[in-house]
Parts: structure tokens; C-alpha cells; sequence
């Protein structure tokens, strides 16, 4: 598993988002282990085609109480999660595609959850949509087995459509013999020993149907002795009718495909048994058979809400971790900010503190010393303009007390008069200046 996740972190490197992406699809892989991941060349409708990860195998489901393994691809394009999966369902060499509402002939799905994808990418899974794509098929099966091309479709009888297993390049092996009532039902097909027996382990896993299943067989319950006639004497899975020239042909019940495919039997009222009819063996045996039933379908719909619950919890703890990653990113980015700001500071205080000590150590300066000209004649200019100046504030104060009757009128015409020749002297002079200076 470590070897898978870290061949997965490199080959994820030119996808936009290679940690979200990781993410999903290691849940998958954690969650539906039937499922396998590899690099492949995917051709879109234009004919482009782009080097994607592929997860290939199987997903478990449920049809009519009976477990079935569904052959599906999921591509994970590019630009995930911007984009959704594009999920395929692949039928072996003795399969096909039944085309309906959720996938059509090529094997493509729709949903209305990955139709909806791209709304909200934070809220869609890769892990959401096979859980969601598995209780579809378990509903409505995407494949049945490819009837056989020498029987006449005339004389067929008409048999439940059966579900293919995981998907594998080996042909499928000849269908098996008939299966009594007190055998065993049909061990999923490994790919290892395709020419051999079929594989013990169930491929399944995660399901507990099989265990059901298996219990009622060794009770002489199985399934498969149920679904026929009272008159018939052996209740073959597999039953056989007469064409028009006598010769035998096999109906088009399902046979061993690369893996586990078993036609769904349709739930009968009645089991079929050896044992004579109104005795007490038989009554517990019949009594027995429907508690089962019962169970198992109640046992389903507790599964079926819990599997829902847990996508809820998923879905939450999700978005939790990526509100927690956006809150941890917005407080280390201000924590950055706070941090720069006050690296400012320090060297603005800093700075601030120098040129403090530096003026401090400056020696005090008149304000007359301060101000003054470049040359002397600019300091005599200086002086020439302050002193107009003030000879104009003497005057306008003058007129002000001869108002106020402070001082007569002789005394104010004689002091104007010496400060306007003294005025006119000063400015005399500083025209005299300007003109030197240009």
C-alpha cells in the first residue's frame, strides 16, 4: 500500500490539484479494494487523447439479495477537481451494456451528481460518486450476459438478465454444471486459476450477503434450489429446452464470466425440496426460508442507511478539513502580516531613535545666525527688506493712535515723514541690489 501511495504522489505531479486528487482517490482505493489504479491513454470524442489515472476493477453490489461484482473504470481527468471522474462501466467478452437511464451504449454514466459537479467541487468526492454509482447498479444493472449466438431468440425462455462480475481480459470459461438445492452457491472467479477451479475468497468483500448466502446453503436453503416447479425433480440454475430438431440448448442463464456472474433469481413463495409436502420438516424448512428472506432485506436496508449516514459523515469531515486548511491558511497568512508589520516598525523606531540622538547632540543656534544670506550682500539685502518692514508696521500703527486721538496731528505728520524718507533710502537700495544681482 505504501509503494501504491507513493507511486501515486508521483505520477499526480502534473495534475492541477495533486493533493486533493490524492486524497480522493485514496479513499476510494482504501474503501473499494477490488479496485486497482494505473496510468493509460484516454481518447476523448475529438479524438485528442491525454495520459489520465485510471482506477479499474470492480464495486460490490446487491440485486435481489444476491451479491455481484460490477466491471467499472473511473478516469480521473487532469483537471480534478474542476472537472468530475468520467466513470465507465467495461463488460467482459461475454457481456454487454444495457443501455438506460444511467449509462449509455458506449458504457459511460450519468448522474445527476456528477452532472452537478462542478457547482460546488467542495462538496463532490470521487469516493461519493462510486458509493453513489454502486447503490444505482444495485438497483438497475448496467450488463447482462451476451446471449448465446447459436439459440434461436423463438424457443428462449425468458430468464432474469444475469450480472457480470470484475472485469478480465481472460475468455470466459464454459458454463458450470447444475447446482442442487443442497449445494453450495458459486465461488467468485479468480483470474489467477482461470483454466482451474474458481478461487475460494470472495471477491466481494466488505458485503455480508455472501455469508448469508453460504449459511443457507449449508442449511440446504440455498437460493438456487428455489424458483422452479414442485413437479420438477432436479432445480437446475442452468435449465435446458428442446429446439424444433431435439436437439438440447442451454437458456440464457449466466455462466462463470472472469469473474463471479450469477443470474438473479426471482424470491419464489414456495422453496423446492425433496421432502414430502404438509410434514413438519418441511413447514421449519419453508418457515425458516422466509424468516431469512426477511432478514436479509431488513439486513439490507440497515446497511443501505448506514452507508448513507457514513457518506454524510464523509462529506462533513471533508468540508470540516477544508474549512480547518482555509482557516490555518488565513491565520498563518495574517500571523506572516502581523510579523512584517512589526519588523517595520522595530527599524522605523530604530531610525527614529538615531536621527533623535543625532539632533540632541547638535549644538544650539541663534535664530539670527540661522537665517542669514549666502553673502553679504544677500544679508544686507536681508536686513534692508526686514527694516521696510517694520517701517511699514510704524506707520500703519501711527494712523491707528492719531484715530484714537492718542497724538495729534503735528506730531503724526512730522514722525511719517521721517520714517517715508527713511523708507524711501531703504528701498532705493534694495532695487539697487536686485539689478546688481541680475
Amino acid at each position: 500500500m505504501d509503494n501504491i501511495k507513493r507511486w501515486l504522489r508521483t505520477v499526480l505531479q502534473n495534475y492541477n490539484d495533486p493533493d486533493r486528487t490524492f486524497r480522493d482517490v485514496d479513499a476510494v482505493l482504501t474503501t473499494y479494494i477490488s479496485l486497482k489504479p494505473e496510468m493509460n491513454t484516454f481518447t476523448y470524442n475529438d479524438g485528442n487523447t491525454q495520459l489520465l489515472l485510471c482506477l479499474y476493477g470492480t464495486i460490490p453490489i446487491t440485486y435481489r439479495s444476491i451479491p455481484y461484482n460490477i466491471p467499472v473504470a473511473f478516469w480521473i481527468p487532469s483537471e480534478y477537481p474542476q472537472h468530475p471522474p468520467i466513470p465507465f462501466v467495461k463488460p467482459t467478452a461475454n457481456m454487454l451494456v444495457r443501455e438506460g437511464k444511467h449509462v449509455d451504449k458506449s458504457g459511460l454514466c450519468y448522474h445527476p451528481y456528477r452532472s452537478s459537479w462542478q457547482t460546488d467541487v467542495n462538496k463532490h468526492t470521487l469516493l461519493e460518486l462510486v458509493a453513489i454509482l454502486q447503490q444505482v447498479f444495485g438497483q438497475e444493472p448496467p450488463v447482462y450476459t451476451k446471449p448465446p449466438s447459436s439459440s434461436p431468440a423463438s424457443s428462449s425462455p425468458m430468464i432474469p438478465p444475469s450480472i457480470p462480475g470484475k472485469l478480465n481480459s481472460t475468455p470466459p470459461p464454459p458454463p458450470p454444471p447444475p447446482v442442487s438445492s443442497t449445494s453450495t452457491p458459486s465461488q467468485p472467479y479468480s483470474p489467477s486459476n482461470a483454466s482451474d477451479t474458481p478461487s475460494p475468497r470472495w471477491a466481494g468483500d466488505g458485503t455480508a450477503y455472501y455469508n448469508i448466502h453460504q449459511g443457507l446453503a449449508a442449511m440446504s436453503l440455498s437460493p438456487g434450489g428455489y424458483g422452479t416447479p414442485p413437479t420438477a425433480q432436479t432445480p437446475p440454475p442452468v435449465p435446458t429446452t428442446t429446439t424444433s430438431s431435439g436437439a438440447p440448448r442451454s437458456s440464457s442463464l449466466p455462466t462463470l464470466a472472469s469473474r463471479q456472474a450469477v443470474a438473479p433469481i426471482p424470491p419464489p413463495s414456495l422453496p423446492s425440496s425433496s421432502l414430502p409436502k404438509g410434514s413438519r420438516e418441511r413447514e421449519l424448512q419453508e418457515n425458516l426460508y422466509r424468516k431469512m428472506t426477511e432478514r436479509m432485506q431488513a439486513f439490507n436496508l440497515a446497511v443501505s442507511g448506514e452507508m448513507d449516514r457514513l457518506l454524510m459523515i464523509n462529506r462533513q469531515l471533508n468540508d470540516g478539513e477544508m474549512r480547518i486548511d482555509q482557516e490555518q491558511h488565513m491565520w498563518a497568512d495574517m500571523v506572516r502580516r502581523l510579523q512584517d508589520n512589526i519588523q517595520l516598525l522595530r527599524t522605523r523606531g530604530k531610525e527614529i531613535e538615531e536621527i533623535t540622538s543625532t539632533v540632541n547632540a547638535m549644538p544650539d543656534l541663534a535664530v539670527d545666525e540661522a537665517l542669514c544670506g549666502t553673502t553679504v550682500v544677500y544679508n544686507q539685502l536681508f536686513d534692508l527688506v526686514a527694516d521696510d518692514n517694520a517701517i511699514v508696521d510704524t506707520i500703519y500703527y501711527l494712523g491707528k493712535a492719531l484715530n484714537s486721538e492718542r497724538i495729534d496731528l503735528t506730531t503724526f505728520v512730522k514722525c511719517t515723514r521721517t520714517l517715508a524718507r527713511e523708507q524711501f533710502m531703504k528701498r532705493a537700495l534694495m532695487k539697487k541690489i536686485c539689478d546688481a544681482a541680475k
